[in-house]
């Protein structure tokens, strides 16, 4: 009979030599007699023990590099710099505001001065900055001279009564290093790598001027007050349209931007064909990508065209409010939902003005012309980019499916698809539940669809 040492004890048992050593001499008493084998495997463990190299001593943290050391002071510079920006526009200080900024650079300066002014006629709640990751532009480090700084920033803020949620967009800094202190030099060389509509806020695009209504604040150019009185009183209106003809008990307030630039917030109107009057873009307490991979939505601003800000009246504006009283659903609706929605609540204040018969030679030129035009419902890929009557189609869908189970039934509908129709899968799944049909069977309806008279 032969003994073999463990390599490990067994759970109770003493550790070391002494364990395995017991171990040895209970086999030879109960074998009858191996008494030689305690005594040289003992001799052989001892002789192994000591040849077992013991570990080496705990080796001494090494002393941070000067980069390490470099780049944890700058990260403490600028974190300073920011907070130091967030407090001079709580407390209108426009001195602390200016105190980073590169005194050499004076277009930056006057900029920074309108942004300064800007930003608190803005009144925000909460006003923070901080520091996302650090970009690299060789022209621009090039363009410098200096030891050059370029930092991805996220701007977090919220608008009261506007805002339910603190909202984040993104900024780029550039910071230099003159004399040992970190200084802002500039904000838009990172501007084309950061996301649609980044650093396009109604601020950040020259001096603004604020008006205030109970639950709609519009943003119009310096002295072009008398026009944000105009459309914070037709804003009023279409409050009310989406009051009377959207269930959803939305009590939220807007925030409407009318300025004479093309490009704002992720509103592109620069080109001549584009017809839209207005636009409700996202806004995102969360960006894509950062917490998740589709951010997650806090709401909507409401940006209009410049070229159509003299034709902004009530049935335009319940559309775009619309789309802010359902924008914090989830956002994944399919677009003939959301703008069939939208356009169902404008056409019934179109109705309640000027009686049905309007809305039913409207209903009647969608069944006719543009109707044939489509082979199914549109879908989300080139929606805005149509030439056929998307909106038109989507308004009859929606119109049908009210007739078919009711708008508070259409709301619901609106909501689950809002926060669970990622994917063609989902959306057939809670259409089908809600209404008898899926986007196919809902086409092949509209197709045989006449309207009651």
């Amino acid at each position: 009979m032969s003994a073999t040492i463990p390599s490990a004890p067994p759970p109770g048992a003493p550790a070391g030599p002494r364990r395995w050593l017991g171990l040895l001499l209970a086999v030879a008493l109960a074998s009858g007699g191996v008494v030689y084998a305690v005594g040289e495997r003992s001799e052989d463990a001892r002789t192994r023990l000591a040849a077992t190299p013991k570990p080496a001593p705990a080796s001494t943290p090494r002393s941070p590099s000067k980069a390490s050391l470099a780049a944890t002071a700058r990260r403490v510079a600028i974190d300073t710099i920011l907070i130091r920006r967030a407090r001079a526009v709580q407390n209108g200080n426009l001195a602390l505001f200016l105190k980073d900024v590169d005194p050499s650079n004076t277009k930056l300066i006057a900029q920074q001065k309108i942004l300064f002014a800007n930003l608190v006629d803005m009144d925000f709640t909460e006003l923070g900055y901080s520091q996302a990751e650090e970009r690299f532009d060789p022209s621009v480090a090039k363009a410098r001279g200096r030891v050059t700084y370029l930092v991805r920033i996220l701007m977090r803020y919220q608008i009261p009564k506007v805002d339910v949620a603190p909202v984040t967009t993104e900024l780029g800094y550039t910071f230099i290093n003159r004399a040992g202190r970190w200084v802002l030099t500039d904000d838009d060389d990172l501007d084309k790598d950061l996301g649609p509509g980044a650093h396009r806020e109604a601020w950040d695009l020259g001096r603004i001027e604020v008006v205030r209504g109970p639950r709609v604040l519009v943003v119009v150019e310096k002295g072009d007050r008398a026009r944000g009185r105009k459309i914070l009183t037709e804003a009023a209106e279409g409050l009310v349209e989406v009051r009377d003809y959207w269930p959803r008990r939305w009590r939220g307030s807007a925030l409407i931007i009318a300025l004479d630039d093309t490009d704002v917030r992720d509103a592109r109107f620069a080109d001549e064909d584009i017809e839209s009057a207005a636009s409700a873009g996202s806004t995102f307490s969360s960006l894509p990508g950062q917490d998740t991979a589709d951010g997650t939505v806090a709401g909507a601003y409401i940006v209009v065209n410049p070229n159509q800000r003299d034709q902004v009246d009530e049935i335009l504006l319940s559309h775009e409010l619309t789309h802010v009283a359902t924008a914090d659903l989830g956002g994944y609706e399919p677009l003939w939902l959301a703008e069939g929605a939208a356009e169902y609540v404008s056409w019934s204040g179109i109705e309640a003005i000027g009686g049905s018969s309007e809305v039913s030679k409207w209903e009647q030129e969608v069944i006719d012309d543009a109707l044939p035009t489509l082979h199914a419902l549109p879908t989300d890929a080139g929606f805005y980019e149509s030439s056929a009557d998307v909106y038109g189609v989507s308004w009859l869908a929606v119109r049908y499916l009210v007739q078919r189970i009711g708008l508070d039934a259409v709301e619901d509908l609106y909501e689950d698809m809002a926060a669970h129709g990622t994917n063609q899968v989902s959306r057939d799944r809670i259409l089908l539940s809600r209404s008898g049909l899926t986007e196919v069977t809902l086409w092949t309806s509209l197709r045989t669809y006449r309207p009651r008279r």
